[in-house]
């Protein structure tokens, strides 16, 4: 019988060490790469948390300072690798939210104050430190650095509905007049509104040969439908006249906040027939920063005119609705629009 050489048994002593070897490291990369997964997303849960309470704190309280010490606080609650986030003054930024190809970009030290973003940091400078690593400093790799940003916005909208009561909303539509449909249709945006996005407030103005302030900004929803519900159709149509005082509204009445966003909803069944015409005044909120949505109801409104209109403001957008049912979904989908702001 043949006997195995030593050269063999040395060969394969070599291998089982070689092998144990990159065993071991892959065991400690495994458990270190699970560590650092683990300690980014605690970094990101606190950092969202720090930045979601600074804007909750700026929409109550519209004060900066007040904004990052919330924040500040809250990242300090939050545990990654086993401390509190502790966030240096430079890391929370308030600033506003700019319109830009379809989203929003925070803008930094910029009015109105709209958000917050914040930096977290475990970096070697960092007031907390570099996040230490368990086994990978045998290969001389000590530390893991990791940064994350979040920016945050609470949604604080002021809202003019700016309602057309010429004498053509008492034309018959069927099942109802126009005037009718238009009554169940804000009834629809409120109830919307109240839920998805209840710190919105709302003023109310009512055109027809001239323009009536109903209700200065308000959060009862119930009195701005009772005003609606008590509307009669007449006369003529000044829909520039409504957008300009629905825009003077959101600027100057005497709960209108800084920092909230400032959206215009403007509503015609007709033409524009007295007065200056809404494409002249639509440079009012334009030079304000305000977005104007327009909704037409019916075949005899000016779908032109009143998509340029909306489409000359950042974010604007036009609604046709042909009957009672599509003015109801048409409310509806600009209630839900005031919930959601894109974020970079």
């Amino acid at each position: 019988m043949k006997r195995q050489s030593p050269n063999r048994r040395g060969a394969m002593m070599i291998l089982v060490a070689v092998s144990f070897i990159i065993l071991l490291v892959g065991a400690v990369f495994s458990v270190d790469v699970a560590y650092m997964h683990m300690v980014r997303a605690e970094l990101r849960t606190a950092t969202d948390a720090a930045a979601r309470a600074g804007s909750e704190e700026l929409a109550r309280s519209q004060s900066p300072a007040a904004a990052r010490a919330a924040a500040a606080a809250v990242a300090e609650r939050n545990k990654v690798a086993g401390n509190g986030l502790t966030l240096d003054p430079g890391d929370i930024q308030v600033g506003s939210l700019q319109p830009s190809a379809g989203k929003f970009t925070f803008v930094p030290d910029v009015g109105p104050f709209t958000a917050v973003r914040v930096v977290g940091r475990r970096e070697s400078t960092s007031a907390d430190g570099a996040v230490s690593l368990f086994f990978a400093k045998v290969f001389s790799a000590n530390q893991f650095e990791p940064v994350q940003a979040a920016t945050a916005s609470a949604n604080v909208r002021d809202v003019a509905l700016v309602l057309d009561i010429s004498g053509s909303m008492g034309y018959y539509m069927p099942p109802t007049n126009r005037l009718d449909a238009l009554k169940n249709a804000v009834s629809i945006f409120l109830s919307e509104v109240a839920v998805s996005s209840p710190s919105t407030q709302i003023s109310l103005t009512a055109y027809s040969t001239t323009s009536h302030k109903i209700l200065n900004l308000t959060n009862n929803f119930a009195a701005v439908q009772s005003a609606v519900d008590g509307f009669t159709p007449q006369n003529y149509t000044a829909i520039g006249e409504g957008l300009l005082m629905g825009s003077d509204s959101l600027a100057s009445d005497p709960l209108t906040r800084p920092s909230a966003f400032k959206t215009i909803i403007l509503m015609t069944d007709g033409q524009q027939n007295t007065g200056p015409g809404p494409d002249v005044t639509v440079a009012t909120p334009i030079a304000r920063g305000q977005t104007v949505h327009t909704i037409t109801f019916s075949n005899q409104a000016n779908q032109t005119l009143m998509r340029q209109v909306a489409q000359s403001t950042q974010g604007g957008i036009h609604i046709h609705a042909d009957d009672a049912a599509d003015l109801a979904e048409a409310f509806r989908s600009i209630a839900r629009t005031l919930a959601v702001t894109l974020v970079e």
